[in-house]
């Protein structure tokens, strides 16, 4: 996501040649994009930014995924992730993370992925779990997924729900 797409979803208007999906932007799509403003203001260039999540079979802007920066000091990534509602349950989250963290994991200084939910959002939870990522529960309802490099390994790709498998 750069600075013009992230200003389009801002003011909530698809640049040309963009299609959004209906509830696109979403609550998540704004913070995304306002990272992305922030970022680029304070000089970063790093590729640990945000991203938007596209449906191949008809090009649609369907959600977003985010590196909230960075590896810090101790080779830690944290990401963020999301769907509009018509996009879920169907494999898309799965298959955006996994794609977050094999990239990540080929990135000088990383040495860990993680993620944070809560334990009412069962569908962020499945996706940290269908990731490959060690799930834990903490107090308050905190969830939080973590892959390892050294131990994290892809899990089997699947299709999405509502794609066709090719002949």
């Amino acid at each position: 996501m750069d600075r013009h797409l992230a200003r389009s979803i801002l003011v909530g208007k698809p640049p040309d040649g963009a299609r959004w999906a209906d509830r696109y932007p979403t609550e998540g799509s704004l913070a995304c994009a306002t990272a992305v403003m922030v970022a680029r203001e304070d000089g970063r260039t790093d590729p640990f930014g945000a991203y938007c999540i596209v449906r191949e079979r008809d090009r649609l802007t369907i959600g977003d995924a985010l590196f909230h920066g960075p590896p810090d000091d101790r080779g830690t990534v944290d990401i963020g992730y999301g769907l509009v509602p018509a996009a879920r349950g169907r494999g898309y989250a799965t298959m955006a993370v996994v794609a977050m963290l094999e990239w990540a994991f080929t990135q000088p200084g990383v040495a860990r992925v993680t993620a944070n939910t809560t334990d009412d959002n069962t569908g962020s939870v499945g996706v940290m779990a269908r990731a490959g990522m060690t799930v834990s529960h903490g107090p308050g309802g905190l969830v939080r997924g973590v892959a390892m490099c050294e131990f994290w390994t892809p899990p089997a790709t699947r299709r999405p729900a509502d794609v066709p498998a090719a002949d």
